[in-house]
């Protein structure tokens, strides 16, 4: 799994600072003919682009993953329904679609290369499966579960998204064979995959070395270098943009970075909080460029990003 952060700082959403309590995944799939994720993440990182919001993209081209929001960031990725958002607890994953398709009316679309287009969205699905199961194991859900893992079309038909077909109609369109059954099937056999291979390497098994890096290539961020994947995981939890390789440079785990945030209090300002809880007052427009704020006026209960 190639995850790369790409966080969309500019998108409104971002800057609204809202977080949730995780407890599903939905998956999306982008409704237009354009397999690029540097596209969409171009596109959306603005403070005009107000619509939307999502966590990640699964690029079509090679399947890598950018994450373009906190995992536990409340995203617009599914609208509302008759009994409400799961944008309020659900984290929302886009697959880009194949170039070789033209939509013609609401989910209907014609396919001008299907061995191109089946390409895409295996590489797409592939990857999507990887990363649920990365996140369902991050945060202790059971794919299986009830709930735990649907797609936009589902969460229309819980309830708590708007009427969307995505990703099931480009599936069906052509003739994939894949539904979010199968799916979800998929995402529990991958975690327990994952499960007995680190059982094997903890327990004895072939050696592979995990480094704690701020990339592969970056060789000189290294922290640690582990035999064990938890011992790896520990070190990697805290560190800003830190995470955990294979000895082939695959990302395994990205750390959890400890929360730096300040609740405002009566009569703060942003120097007063800088000089506070960073120890150095000259930082606070660091604060400002962090949080979106074009001006230093803050408000009592408002939450407030640090840097590190």
């Amino acid at each position: 799994m190639k995850l790369v952060e790409s966080i969309l700082t500019k998108n409104p959403c971002y800057t609204a600072g809202r977080k949730i309590e995780v407890k599903g995944l939905m998956l999306h799939s982008v409704g237009c003919s354009q397999p690029k994720a540097s596209v969409f993440i171009g596109n959306w990182n603005s403070p005009e682009y107000d619509r939307a919001c999502v966590h990640a993209f699964i690029d079509g081209n090679d399947g890598s993953i950018f994450q373009t929001l906190p995992w536990d960031h409340r995203g617009w990725h599914c609208g509302k329904g008759s009994k409400g958002s799961g944008n309020n607890s659900y984290i929302g994953v886009e697959m880009c679609e194949p170039a070789c398709i033209e939509y013609t009316e609401g989910s209907s679309f014609i396919c001008y290369d299907r061995e191109a287009a089946m390409a895409v969205v295996k590489r797409t699905y592939d990857a999507a499966v990887e990363l649920f199961a990365y996140l369902c194991a991050q945060y202790g859900l059971d794919p299986l579960a009830d709930g735990v893992i649907l797609s936009h079309s589902e969460g229309h038909g819980r309830g708590i998204a708007s009427n969307h077909a995505d990703p099931e109609h480009l599936w069906r369109g052509l003739s994939l064979g894949y539904t979010m059954n199968g799916f979800r099937r998929a995402v529990k056999a991958a975690m327990n995959d994952s499960g007995k291979k680190e059982e094997q390497l903890d327990s004895g098994g072939e050696v592979e070395w995990y480094r704690v890096r701020k990339s592969w290539a970056d060789s000189a961020s290294q922290k640690g270098a582990y035999k064990k994947l938890g011992n790896a995981k520990r070190c990697a939890d805290g560190l800003v943009g830190y995470s955990v390789f294979d000895s082939m440079g695959n990302v395994v785990y990205v750390g959890k970075q400890a929360d730096r945030s300040y609740t405002v209090e009566d009569g703060d300002n942003l120097w007063k909080i800088a000089e506070n809880e960073l120890g150095d007052g000259t930082r606070y427009p660091e604060i400002m460029a962090l949080n979106g704020l074009d001006s230093d006026t803050i408000y009592a209960g408002q939450i407030l990003k640090l840097p590190e």
